[in-house]
């Protein structure tokens, strides 16, 4: 009896991505104390002397120590520059950077855009999301 029974049309996908939406964005508030949700990466204040690498993976290499790889943000990061370690909005670790390759390929900086590894030269705590931003060293 129920075989052929007319089954009700699927919801648009638009039509259900819109509702989802509006739900997370009410959950969201509801955590926020009914503030608009803030942004997962904070805007830092650039200057020419700045930039930031996001971490997409953390790993050791005996021998060499502690290498996060990730893509340029913005900026040029160059080997000997100081690098503080960013969780959100708040700083959790100071390093320095120990040396930057790229596809088996050693290299004295890596500009905007580029994939790259850093190696660090202190152990700090760096993980997948962090942003890694340097300061040019003087």
């Amino acid at each position: 009896m129920g075989w052929f029974r007319k089954k009700n049309d699927p919801q648009d996908a638009n039509e259900l991505l819109r509702r989802y939406n509006e739900a997370e964005a009410a959950r969201l508030a509801g955590m926020t104390g009914g503030s608009a949700p803030t942004a997962a990466r904070p805007s830092f204040s650039a200057s020419p002397t700045t930039a930031e690498f996001t971490v997409e993976d953390v790993f050791t290499i005996t021998g060499r120590g502690l290498v996060a790889t990730g893509t340029v943000s913005s900026g040029t990061v160059r080997v000997g520059d100081a690098a503080a370690i960013l969780r959100g909005a708040e700083q959790i670790g100071v390093t320095e950077i120990g040396g930057i390759e790229m596809f088996r390929k050693k290299a004295s900086e890596a500009s905007e855009g580029t994939m790259a590894g850093l190696l660090l030269r202190s152990k700090v705590d760096v993980a997948r999301g962090d942003v890694i931003r340097t300061h040019a060293s003087a």
